[in-house]
């Protein structure tokens, strides 16, 4: 598996919430042409939202996309309550608020395709040690930074919303965690950043250390944004 840092360039061109394009280079990119994909409703039914050439160049732009080829039985089985197409979650839906129930499609990364064969996965991310944690958060720690993932939807939404609530830890101890979410929405895909504010650090025998304060609100400076990807 070899991995790789994706550098933004500067070049970043923002209209709507939902139609957002980034452009920048991959360095160290194996010399080959890939798509850029969502994978929301599966392999079958991926959804190009850019590419990246074989000098490193790529473009991603989640605007404007089409998915009148994706049939709603599909979507169906695939979209679930928006409280749980979040990478971090409420305790229930009831502790989300009253858009719990909105029909939504989580996307935890961008996938990279090569003649139809997945070719590499890309974490989007502030800080790379973060990386070890999306992986398996079981044993590895959260760090303080930021990552970014995508959301899809059918209609506007605004969430204005936070929930605490206790995090289980071992048999003797409960943690309160903290998630605030303020976004606004748009139909289709929706960049989503995840601020991780405060990591609780726990003991040797418990779990590993995990956030307790996260802030989930809209893509804000995509400068921030380190892509690394990882190639099979």
């Amino acid at each position: 598996m070899k991995t790789t840092l994706l550098t933004l360039l500067v070049a970043t061109v923002w209209t709507t919430a939902v139609s957002q394009q980034i452009q920048g280079e991959i360095q160290s990119h194996p010399k080959k042409a890939m798509d850029m994909v969502l994978m929301p409703f599966g392999l079958d039914h991926s959804i190009s939202t850019g590419t990246v050439d074989k000098n490193g160049a790529f473009s991603i732009d989640l605007g404007s996309k089409d998915f009148q080829n994706v049939p709603q039985e599909v979507k169906s089985m695939f979209m679930s309550d928006l409280y749980f197409s979040f990478h971090f979650n409420c305790g229930d839906g009831d502790d989300f608020g009253e858009n719990h129930d909105v029909p939504a499609a989580r996307v935890d990364y961008v996938r990279l395709l090569q003649k139809d064969q997945w070719a590499g996965t890309v974490f989007l991310v502030s800080e790379e040690k973060l990386i070890p944690w999306l992986e398996d958060e079981a044993y590895n720690p959260a760090v303080v930074g930021k990552f970014w993932e995508v959301v899809y939807l059918e209609g506007d939404l605004k969430v204005n919303t936070s929930c605490t609530f206790p995090k289980f830890v071992d048999s003797d101890t409960n943690v309160e965690v903290t998630y605030a979410y303020q976004l606004d929405l748009k139909p289709g895909f929706n960049w989503v950043e995840y601020q991780i504010e405060e990591v609780h650090q726990t003991e040797e025998g418990q779990m590993a250390s995990f956030p307790s304060k996260v802030n989930i609100t809209n893509l804000s400076d995509p400068s921030e944004m380190l892509w690394i990807g990882k190639y099979y």
